[in-house]
């Protein structure tokens, strides 16, 4: 667990930057964990957040408001999350720029919907700067008053590691004997299933004869 910590604390700026641009909440307060622990300053942490954030978002918009038959549009268009995303973008086109990356699962669809949207390029910049500003200083805060714990989170994964490594070799262990049995095994079920029907085979035939009439020879003259 400490090498992962250790990980996370090197290439931290880099996953909280890369993180938010593609995906999200998750980045944002691993940035907050950071300032906590004292790897990086809060500040830094949440500007990364807030330019990964806006950096992401503005790309998805740009790129489906001037290419907007690409197959990859093309596809989110059939999506029905892509009709739910669009009426809300016709119903609140203002607040969606601000709310859109706090609801789960419609931050694609809602990007896209409003690249195809009668919104224009700098109001979009302006609503997306404000939405961008607030969404990383949320995460990133919570990430860092909750840094406690998230890093008695650690402890007890670290705690439990050896413990959860015997479990999983003795799982693989059984998994492994399981599928040894089904394929080795079926080699021995079906003798053992040949030998039993060759056995029923025989005694039942031998049953047949017995009960079998004997044919009376006829006396010669």
């Amino acid at each position: 667990m400490y090498e992962i910590l250790s990980l996370i604390d090197r290439f931290g700026p880099g996953i909280v930057f890369a993180g938010t641009f593609f995906e999200g909440e998750v980045f944002a307060i691993i940035g907050g964990f950071l300032a906590y622990r004292g790897s990086y300053p809060i500040e830094l942490m949440a500007g990364l957040a807030f330019v990964g954030s806006f950096c992401g978002d503005l790309a998805v918009f740009l790129f489906s408001r001037y290419f907007s038959d690409s197959r990859w549009v093309v596809r989110w268009k059939k999506k029905p999350k892509f009709a739910k995303a669009l009426r809300l973008v016709d119903r609140f086109q203002a607040y969606f720029v601000i709310v859109n990356r706090y609801v789960y699962g419609l931050r694609m669809p809602g990007l896209i919907a409003l690249g195809l949207s009668s919104i224009t390029v700098p109001r979009f910049l302006i609503l997306n700067f404000i939405g961008a500003g607030i969404w990383a200083g949320l995460f990133t805060t919570i990430g860092y008053v909750f840094g406690y714990s998230i890093t008695s989170v650690f402890l007890r994964l670290e705690q439990m590691e050896h413990g959860v490594m015997i479990g999983l070799a003795i799982l693989l262990g059984l998994l492994g004997l399981f599928f040894a049995w089904q394929q080795g095994g079926s080699v021995v079920r079906d003798k053992l299933f040949s030998r039993g029907r060759d056995d029923d085979d025989g005694e039942a035939l031998e049953a047949v004869r017995s009960q079998a009439p004997t044919a009376k020879r006829e006396p010669k003259d």
